[in-house]
């Protein structure tokens, strides 16, 4: 359901930004990893540091938004 927002988002912010997904049924160790216990979950890092997280659906103004403010792209 995340999943087209996150591919517009990514599409309108035109590279700045490295997004990848974890299949967490596939590969519950990320989930693990990161601490993840509910989906859809979107986690921010910065500098291989975890800055931002949004747990549930969100649309996509507002996902840039939070990629802006969090992650300082313009």
């Amino acid at each position: 359901m995340v999943a087209p927002v996150v591919e517009q988002a990514a599409a309108e912010l035109g590279g700045k930004v490295k997004i990848l997904a974890a299949n967490v049924d596939e590969g519950p160790e990320a989930a693990a990893n990161t601490g993840i216990t509910s989906i859809p979950a979107l986690v921010f890092f910065k500098d291989g540091k975890e800055v931002h997280r949004i747990v549930g659906y969100v649309k996509k103004p507002e996902l840039i938004d939070q990629i802006r403010k969090h992650l300082g792209v313009a």
